[in-house]
């Protein structure tokens, strides 16, 4: 039996963000040079679109092609991304404060690591 699933989820996370910005399928399928027939074809037969159409679709909709096939999102997370644009505003003289607590902290979590194994 031909697992569908993945195919079908592409296709539902396309239809949201057509939908978010009010968009539809063959604004889409002109966008990025298909018809608008194949992205039916992928809900109906579960299947994934070729790599470098997820990447014209990807590019259109201003997504990562990672989130687009796996729904996952990649890199940095919105916490991650607030923290590094804060440190790059930050002195000198206070990046220095950050990686000297940093390190302590380090230091820290790999002293109590270590007490765990030995336990």
């Amino acid at each position: 039996m031909i697992d569908t699933t993945n195919g079908m989820q592409i296709v539902g996370r396309i239809d949201r963000l057509l939908k978010e910005r009010n968009l539809n399928r063959v604004s889409l399928a002109e966008a990025i040079g298909i018809k608008p027939q194949n992205i039916s074809a992928w809900s109906v037969r579960g299947t994934v679109p070729a790599g470098d159409i997820c990447l014209k679709i990807a590019e259109f909709l201003n997504v990562s092609a990672v989130w687009l096939i796996t729904g996952k999102e990649e890199g940095l997370s919105n916490e991650e991304k607030k923290l590094l644009n804060i440190y790059q505003k930050l002195s000198p003289d206070q990046k220095d404060t950050i990686w000297t607590l940093m390190e302590k902290w380090e230091r820290e979590i790999e002293i109590r690591e270590d007490a765990e194994r030995e336990a």
